[in-house]
C-alpha cells in the first residue's frame, strides 16, 4: 500500500464519517424541529383552551353579577313600595283634614268678602 493509497483510504474514511455526522445532524435537526412544532401546537391548543375557559368563566361571573343586581333591584323596589304604602296610609287621615281645612279657608274667605 502506497502513501497515496493510504491517504485515499483515510480521505474516504473521513468522507464517510463526515457524511454520517451530517446525516445524524440532519436527523437531530428534524427531531428538534418536530419537538418545537409539537410544543408550538400544544401552546396554541392551551391558549385556545384558556381563552375558551376564560370566556366561560367571564360569562358565568357576568350572569352571577346580573342575577345579584336583579335581586338587589327587586329588594329595593319592594322596600320602596312598602315605604310608599306606609306613607300613603299615614297621609290619608291628614288628607281629609287638609281638604276640609282648604274648603273652610276658601268658603270662609268667600263669605267674608
Amino acid at each position: 500500500m502506497t502513501n497515496a493509497e493510504s491517504s485515499a483510504r483515510l480521505l474516504e474514511a473521513i468522507r464517510r464519517k463526515e457524511a454520517e455526522v451530517k446525516r445524524r445532524l440532519a436527523a437531530e435537526r428534524e427531531a428538534a424541529e418536530a419537538v418545537i412544532a409539537a410544543a408550538e401546537r400544544q401552546a396554541r391548543e392551551r391558549l385556545i383552551a384558556a381563552e375558551i375557559e376564560g370566556r366561560c368563566a367571564g360569562e358565568a361571573q357576568r350572569q352571577a353579577a346580573q342575577t345579584e343586581a336583579e335581586r338587589e333591584a327587586d329588594a329595593i323596589l319592594a322596600r320602596a313600595r312598602a315605604e310608599a304604602e306606609t306613607l300613603q296610609r299615614a297621609g290619608e287621615p291628614r288628607l281629609a283634614t287638609a281638604v276640609a281645612r282648604a274648603v273652610e279657608i276658601v268658603i270662609g274667605s268667600a263669605h267674608e268678602a
